[in-house]
């Protein structure tokens, strides 16, 4: 039981960091597409100073996934096989 267990809270722990990943992933898209949109110096300002932030946001979040090996953005190889694993361990976890 205790498998399972460490199991599912890497499982869950894999699911929001990524979920986080792509909200600030999207979030970086958002400003910068809003920046590009903008008239006036003063929001062109603002908008870069967020978009900075979430750039930053982002990289934290991967060299988090990556330090935990829950992300391998520079051997696309290894996160196949990584992810392989997951979908694998994720049907156990159905089957019962």
């Amino acid at each position: 039981m205790a498998a399972k267990s460490t199991l599912n809270k890497t499982l869950d722990d894999l699911a929001i960091a990524t979920d986080l990943l792509l909200s600030a992933k999207n979030g970086v898209r958002t400003y910068a597409v809003a920046l590009t949109e903008t008239a006036t110096p003063e929001v062109r300002k603002v908008l870069k100073k967020q978009l900075d932030e979430a750039i930053e946001l982002h990289e934290k979040i991967s060299q988090y996934m990556i330090d935990n090996e829950m992300y391998h953005a520079y051997d696309v190889e290894e996160q196949v096989n990584h992810d392989l694993k997951k979908a694998d361990k994720a049907l156990e976890l159905v089957k019962g």
